[in-house]
């Protein structure tokens, strides 16, 4: 049974702390590891050199903060606000919904749930998701956050920032929705039944960190294909991959 919320935040509603949890949880990691997701995101379009050289390229030229940290920060930290929030904070409640009564839930309900909230999480962080890339990929070329988004916009339309990569970004946020929350969600309840702490049945932090290992391993093998494709695709103005998924899967798949 869940325990009930005590201090500040005690009157907001169970999917509300939710959705506040998963989302500054993700974000505050986001913002820990950018410089890891700048240096993964420039591998992805097609920077030759590889990820130490490019690491140390960009230290070398502009410093650990503005070479490696600032780039694309508080578009990452807005994206998982909005994705994260809504992947792991929506989660419980769409399991429950896609349950049948009375029942529990299944290997199948997970995935369909993490799936359901991973490709709407998607669709609401899509614009700063392209804001992000560009800032990854190009930083010189934008003031920041805002000022890049009202360039996508000026230049590319609304579509440019709020469906652009979208076909590759829904079913990536999907895969890794699936590979992230269901099998967390799955590997905790098969693993806490084994896993007893002082003769209970409690859940030890051991359990947690393994189950996050294991999960950690496999979301990421996942979405590493739909990963490339969606940098590559929210990287491009349109005129590399008019059709977005379908002309980069073709340009990678010729490689």
């Amino acid at each position: 049974m869940p325990t009930a919320a005590t201090g500040p935040f005690s009157a907001m509603p169970e999917v509300a702390r939710d959705i506040a949890a998963g989302g500054v949880s993700t974000a505050s990691v986001s913002a820990l590891l950018n410089p890891v997701d700048v240096m993964k995101t420039r591998r992805q379009v097609g920077i030759q050199r590889g990820a130490i050289a490019e690491c140390l390229a960009a230290y070398r030229e502009h410093g650990a903060w503005r070479g490696l940290w600032r780039p694309g920060l508080s578009s990452s930290i807005i994206r998982e606000l909005l994705y994260s929030g809504c992947t792991k904070g929506l989660y419980p409640l769409a399991r429950d919904a896609v349950t049948p009564k009375n029942q529990e839930p299944g290997l199948h309900h997970r995935a369909l749930a993490a799936a359901l909230t991973g490709l709407g999480g998607s669709v609401c962080a899509n614009g700063p998701d392209v804001v992000k890339v560009r800032l990854f990929t190009e930083p010189g070329r934008y003031g920041g956050f805002a000022a890049a988004a009202a360039e996508i916009v000026r230049t590319e339309g609304l579509s440019g920032f709020f469906v652009r990569g979208v076909s590759a970004s829904a079913p990536r946020g999907a895969a890794i929705a699936i590979g992230e929350v269901t099998t967390y969600d799955h590997t905790k309840a098969s693993l806490k039944m084994y896993w007893t702490q002082d003769g209970t049945r409690q859940e030890p932090f051991s359990l947690h960190v393994v189950t996050s290992l294991i999960t950690g391993l496999v979301a990421t093998t996942v979405a590493a294909p739909f990963d490339t494709l969606k940098s590559r695709v929210m990287a491009d103005d349109g005129g590399r991959y008019p059709r977005g998924f379908v002309d980069a899967l073709g340009s990678l798949l010729r490689q």
